[in-house]
């Protein structure tokens, strides 16, 4: 398993609608809802997870033709994973430690494809 850094980060109140993370929805995926309740975030630009107590907000800004999203208040905690395969261990390592309550599903569009012509002919 690769090495991952994470930290913990303390949040005054001041910081409580700071925006944490911002991100066009072609960069932004959300992992789901925790046991605790905290909403897994991820910036697939730079491969970092952001905890919050929050769902993000979907916006779209003027003259955009794609979504943003938007995480603002407090932080729980940043997880920056070295590679792409590490997500999977992260939603492995959060199931096991904490729990999912809200896990999104994750549509593999090539197993729909072939499902929806299973026993087709040309």
């Amino acid at each position: 398993m690769a090495t991952t850094s994470s930290t913990t980060v303390d949040v005054s109140d001041g910081q409580q609608n700071e925006i944490i993370l911002e991100q066009s929805g072609s960069y932004y995926d959300y992992l789901g809802k925790d046991g605790e309740g905290y909403h897994h975030h991820v910036d697939e630009a730079t491969n970092t997870v952001y905890v919050t107590p929050d769902r993000a907000e979907r916006f779209l800004p003027d003259d955009a033709g794609l979504y943003w999203f938007r995480v603002r208040g407090e932080l729980d905690h940043i997880e920056e994973l070295e590679r792409d395969e590490d997500r999977d261990k992260w939603v492995a390592y959060v199931d096991s430690v904490r729990g999912w309550t809200d896990r999104p599903v994750c549509l593999d569009v090539t197993d729909i494809f072939a499902a929806m012509h299973e026993g087709d002919r040309r």
